[in-house]
């Protein structure tokens, strides 16, 4: 396992309280567990039926984990994740 930085967006940012988060982590999955277990509130945002919601879209390092190995993807010390919710705007 290694250090990632963990970046948070819009409504996500804003249930945590900051924008970026550094975590012990080795998947994607125990990133997620990591973050609903210290804040429970999330849990609203990025679940359903136990699941990752499929419109949250997760990078590691700039590219889509449902490309790579889904909440399953290995992650490497110094490795980026970025978490969003949908987000629109006009």
């Amino acid at each position: 396992m290694g250090h990632v930085n963990v970046r948070l967006f819009a409504n996500l940012r804003e249930i945590v309280g900051r924008p970026e988060l550094l975590l012990e982590a080795g998947t994607i999955r125990y990133v997620l567990k990591a973050l609903l277990s210290d804040y429970p509130a999330l849990h609203g945002a990025l679940c359903e039926d136990g699941e990752l919601r499929t419109y949250i879209t997760v990078l590691v390092n700039g590219t889509n984990v449902r490309q790579i190995e889904g909440l399953d993807t290995p992650l490497s010390d110094g490795d980026e994740v970025a978490i969003f919710p949908p987000v629109s705007g006009g």
